[in-house]
């Protein structure tokens, strides 16, 4: 239970955007977290970190030209990863799948979550009237997280 609320909350972290960072303040690592960042990015660069509640811990960092987030409670457990990526990079499925199904839309962003050994795909489409971000997960199973109306 603890677990999923856990990732709850990351996976609400990570759709809010920018506004998640807005109570989040910059804090110093713990060694243990420290540790345990350096044992899973080897060679992670430029890390920043980040907590609102002192028991889930956000590093942003890079990894050669990647941005990305790892989540980490207290005890250094990685809960779970957050990054962005190029449309290119999409499993083949998953463009298959968007090319065929949102033909009048374009792709303006994709971010890739993996959490409890999943990986799920976070797809910003742009139609002429519409925003739209559709979840996806690696085999290209579609559904519509959220729409928005244009203004």
């Amino acid at each position: 239970m603890k677990k999923m609320f856990v990732m709850l909350c990351v996976a609400v972290a990570l759709l809010s955007g920018s506004g998640a960072w807005a109570h989040s303040t910059e804090t110093e690592a713990s060694t243990r977290l420290k540790s345990a960042l350096s044992q899973a990015f080897a060679g992670a660069t430029h890390i920043r970190w980040y907590t609102d509640d002192q028991k889930v811990f956000t590093a942003k960092f890079m990894i050669g030209e990647n941005q990305v987030s790892a989540y980490f409670d207290a005890d250094g457990t990685l809960l779970s990863t957050r990054r962005y990526i190029m449309e290119d990079q999409l499993p083949l499925a998953v463009i298959t799948r968007l090319q065929k199904r949102y033909p009048q839309y374009e792709v303006r962003s994709t971010v890739e979550l993996e959490a409890n050994s999943t990986t799920s795909y976070y797809i910003t489409l742009e139609g002429e009237k519409t925003w739209m971000i559709i979840k996806s997960d690696s085999n290209g199973l579609l559904s519509v997280h959220q729409r928005l109306k244009k203004a």
